[in-house]
């Protein structure tokens, strides 16, 4: 991985990614001198979220921006961290307790939903993102097992699905 040669999309999630993780161990929460990390409750789920998103973004050819399947998965992957971040907010914003930890992994959500989407390749919209994320499990989900073999010159193609149940090879 060289990060002079990825592409602006994949250097700005990876940012905002690793800001993210970083945040999940700063203080969410300061009383009296006594802090808690966001490593708990519904934290560990935003830090997968943004490992995730960082993980995404080391996958395929860095040169390039993310392939419509993958900018979905960190969309929503973004998406969902900063959902449950929000929500945390306005539970927790009337103490008037939150940590910089809390803030800046705030912020680092919000940052990997802008950066995915302002630095997405030509032509992706929501709704292409989500048909070849459709296409992708489907293709996944309906992929067979081809075997070939080669006996005296002739050459037999099997195919057998992914399913358990014994099936007759054709030839």
């Amino acid at each position: 991985m060289n990060f002079q040669t990825m592409s602006k999309q994949r250097k700005m999630i990876l940012i905002a990614a690793a800001v993210g993780v970083i945040s999940m161990f700063l203080p969410w929460v300061s009383f009296l001198g006594f802090s808690v990390s966001g490593m708990h409750g519904s934290g560990i789920f935003v830090f997968l979220c943004f490992v995730a998103a960082g993980a995404l973004v080391l996958m395929g050819d860095q040169t390039t921006s993310l392939n419509q399947t993958n900018w979905m998965i960190a969309l929503i992957a973004g998406g969902v961290a900063a959902l449950i971040m929000v929500i945390n907010f306005f539970d927790a914003a009337s103490s008037g307790l939150l940590g910089i930890g809390f803030y800046g992994a705030l912020i680092a959500s919000l940052a990997i939903i802008a950066f995915a989407f302002m630095f997405r390749t030509a032509g992706a919209s929501l709704q292409s993102g989500f048909d070849s994320l459709k296409g992708d499990l489907e293709r996944k989900m309906h992929s067979t097992n081809t075997t070939t073999t080669n006996v005296t010159g002739t050459t037999t193609t099997v195919s057998k699905p992914t399913t358990d149940e014994p099936t007759r090879p054709t030839a």
